[in-house]
């Protein structure tokens, strides 16, 4: 505000990111942080429809981000770290080069979860770098397993190699969370399956490709991104005061969907969700346990604690799907649309 107006200042963005101070964590004063967010590039090159994340790349050196890294080792203990890039591959060679410091002072003491490509897969000196680093955990953006939605997202890839993309980072022992869209807005305005059809080739790309966690959201129109722009032009979006912006999370539908109804495109996420998070893993959890010296001697530690941090995550999701689920309940969000959309007609 300026003399009781208010007056937009022109957007700035840093192009020396090694010049950005340390992130000054101590800020958070209530907070007790386990893992640390941390990162040196911004921007991506890719042209998805549904992201928002527009420029050219830009990125700090690896050393800088090293530096970062052994500063929080040494005054606040931190040894779990979540890199935030959009793409741990941009810069490739940065990324290379950062993990071989990491490497050769810390070993694999530390632990990072990093987002990457799935197509990264077939650089395995860049996976193996991450291995020896201690990278354990690497978020997916799968989107989709069907071509024609893989189109309309602009994603860069089509479904045939997946799967096998998928079992090479198995390969190399990481946990893999696959992220998706489900039910993606077509351009062509064709039902190619049914919604049901959709939920159970999911849920078996899911099985095939045996992923550790999963996160199964609807289609947001962000601002910034293509596909809000499509669904302006379609007359397709809620308006703000049916559906906030507050909805805006992924757990929620935004628009009217052609290629399916209200009801599917809002409940089959969450049923493929609570499939995949089972109260069955509880069980599992002692189980494998007590099975631990004779999995060990039989598969190894590596494979049995894998399956058994499995266990343990799904089950957390279990219990965080229940309390979202009675929260949800309590908002009676479907019918408001129904309603809405009566009243319009």
């Amino acid at each position: 505000m300026q003399d009781g107006q208010i007056k937009t200042t022109p957007p700035e963005s840093a192009t020396d990111l090694d010049n950005l101070p340390f992130p000054n964590f101590g800020l958070l004063k209530y907070a007790r942080i386990k893992t640390y967010p941390i990162g040196r590039i911004r921007g991506c090159s890719k042209n998805c429809e549904f992201c928002s994340v527009r420029g050219k790349p830009n990125w700090a050196s690896a050393e800088h981000l090293f530096k970062i890294v052994k500063w929080l080792v040494e005054t606040r203990g931190a040894r779990e770290f979540f890199i935030v890039d959009d793409r741990l591959e941009e810069d490739r060679n940065g990324t290379l080069d950062f993990f071989a410091l990491i490497a050769k002072k810390y070993g694999r003491a530390l632990d990072f979860a990093v987002q990457i490509r799935l197509e990264a897969a077939k650089d395995t000196a860049l996976l193996d770098a991450m291995k020896k680093a201690g990278v354990t955990i690497v978020c997916i953006g799968y989107e989709s397993c069907l071509d024609e939605e893989l189109k309309a997202m602009r994603k860069g890839y089509l479904s045939s190699d997946m799967v096998k993309w998928t079992k090479i980072f198995h390969n190399f022992g990481f946990f893999i969370h696959g992220m998706f869209i489900f039910g993606y807005p077509l351009k062509e305005k064709v039902i190619v399956i049914g919604a049901e059809e959709r939920m159970k080739r999911l849920k078996k790309f899911i099985r095939q490709c045996r992923l550790d966690t999963i996160q199964i959201l609807r289609p947001i129109p962000i601002v910034g991104a293509d596909l809000r722009l499509r669904m302006e032009r379609e007359g397709k979006l809620f308006p703000l005061e049916i559906v906030p912006w507050s909805k805006y999370d992924g757990n929620y539908i935004c628009y009217r969907p052609d290629n399916m109804t209200l009801q599917e495109l809002q409940e089959l996420p969450t049923k493929i969700m609570r499939w995949f998070y089972s109260p069955i893993s509880f069980v599992r959890i002692p189980l494998k346990t007590v099975a631990f010296p004779f999995d060990y001697l039989i598969r190894g530690w590596g494979r049995w604690h894998r399956d058994w941090r499995k266990d343990i995550a799904k089950y957390g999701g279990h219990l965080l799907m229940r309390r979202w689920l009675k929260h949800y309940e309590r908002q009676s969000f479907l019918k408001k649309l129904k309603n809405f959309i009566e009243s319009y007609k």
